[in-house]
């Protein structure tokens, strides 16, 4: 029963979305936050289950090619270096996708699903630039996320106080398995709440409590105050999730977000955005006091027992593990689809890979050229979004708030991703870190729109 509740979820949606495309990506992020829930109440939970979002991307996505005049264009027209650096990176992985197709029985079905993986993220980036018409639109996308999901966090704290223990949905023990951290004389038992496992639970958590605090930073009164109640609480989620690379996404956020304000001359406006950072963060005290000092969680990310080190993880994770696979798989590399998060799930003849982090995952499946042309994609990408926040930041735009911490809130992820890539196994986070991409790049246009109106509105009180 439940499987066609969730298989008629996703045709429902994918069949709203290609009406109205812009939908579709509100009803991504409910699908997206039901289908863990509903996909433990499936005999057998098939790991297939994770793509019910892909219909209603793939409808959302040709829904806003045809709708849309000029997509292609309309994106490459102010960005032409990133629209170029796409396009090249289409011959660049060419190799790669032959080496995989040819690999064995059915290895085609990697290249397939490499394929989608890689072009899931730069299309939403495309979507994400068309997306809204106007400042509100933006802020009621990231209001929905943090809402929903914001709901979907409590299953983190029903778990943890061990209610309605006879819940099917809550954990991941009916998947045959538990998530445990071991440190030097504890354990931390790793919590899931209503999501399929405490990866999927901690970003979304760190993601709910960054955008909470974005949405904070660009209100006023009352409705300030409630956001950062609701990052406040999505911290505390986080940190029972027990995925400390989750946890520190919060610290490189507000740091990134600290140094644009710097970059951009507005120090007085960097040092009050620190305070009213330091109110959320301030729950990771209360949580610790609640948790007590001695717990395994605190203990755990306090680094008790533990060798742990960020420039070490980083260094063997990333850039070591490049070096590594470079050796290993040689120019070409091993082909595409191979290292993507979920190919495991495909049943035909594929290579070995131990690659956790993106840019070892990217260097395995693309080799040397596919690595340089995906490196030159997202150097034009970072560029760009850097350029737009500095510039919005500089001129005190109402968009300001909410670009910068779209920027800072992406600086975040990179410096998770670049520890592993393996939360990108979920289509819906990775189309939704495009989206947010492409929401940045847009603000040049929204400015020249919202431009526009107001010369159009001063017209025709002119004439009145």
């Amino acid at each position: 029963m439940w499987l066609y509740v969730l298989l008629g979820l996703s045709i429902g949606f994918a069949c709203l979305s290609f009406a109205r495309w812009r939908w579709g990506i509100v009803l991504m992020i409910l699908l997206a936050a039901v289908q863990d829930p509903l996909r433990k109440l499936v005999p057998g939970t098939p790991g297939w289950l994770v793509l019910v979002t892909a219909p209603v991307f793939v409808a959302l996505i040709v829904s806003g090619m045809v709708h849309t005049r000029g997509w292609w264009r309309g994106f490459g027209r102010p960005y032409p270096k990133i629209a170029k650096a796409l396009l090249l990176l289409l011959p660049l992985c060419a190799p790669a996708a032959i080496i995989s197709a040819t690999y064995g029985p059915g290895s085609w079905l990697y290249t397939l699903f490499g394929v989608f993986s890689y072009g899931l993220i730069f299309l939403a980036v495309v979507a994400g630039f068309h997306y809204a018409r106007d400042l509100r639109m933006l802020r009621n996308l990231l209001a929905a996320y943090c809402l929903i999901n914001g709901v979907m966090l409590t299953g983190g704290i029903f778990q943890y106080l061990k209610w309605f223990p006879g819940w099917t949905i809550l954990g991941s023990d009916i998947f045959g398995y538990q998530w445990v951290r071991w440190g030097w004389g504890y354990t931390v038992d790793m919590i899931a709440g209503f999501y399929r496992s405490p990866d999927v639970m901690g970003w979304h958590a760190a993601a709910v409590s960054i955008l909470s605090l974005v949405l904070a930073i660009s209100a006023k009164g009352i409705r300030r105050y409630a956001w950062v109640a609701l990052s406040a609480f999505a911290i505390v989620a986080l940190l029972l999730c027990g995925r400390r690379k989750m946890v520190y996404m919060l610290p490189v956020f507000a740091l990134a977000l600290i140094w644009i304000y710097w970059q951009a001359g507005r120090t007085a406006r960097a040092a009050a955005l620190l305070g009213l950072l330091m109110i959320p963060l301030g729950s990771v005290f209360i949580t610790g006091d609640w948790l007590s000092e001695d717990s395994a969680n605190m203990r755990y990310y306090s680094g008790q027992g533990l060798k742990f080190d960020a420039t070490e993880s980083l260094q063997g994770q990333g850039f070591k593990a490049v070096l590594t696979t470079l050796q290993q798989e040689g120019f070409f590399g091993g082909g595409l689809g191979f290292a993507t998060p979920g190919a495991h799930n495909l049943n035909a003849a594929r290579p070995r890979a131990w690659q956790e982090s993106a840019p070892s995952r990217i260097m395995f499946e693309l080799g040397v050229p596919g690595v340089l042309g995906f490196l030159l994609v997202m150097l034009n990408i970072a560029l760009a979004m850097w350029r737009t926040t500095l510039a919005q930041v500089r001129a005190k735009t109402q968009a300001a708030p909410v670009v910068a911490g779209l920027t800072a809130f992406f600086i975040a992820n990179v410096g998770s991703l670049t520890v592993s890539g393996q939360i990108l196994a979920d289509p819906f986070i990775a189309a939704f870190l495009g989206l947010m991409v492409g929401v940045v790049l847009s603000i040049p246009r929204l400015d020249a729109v919202a431009r526009a109106r107001a010369e159009a509105r001063a017209m025709r009180m002119a004439y009145a």
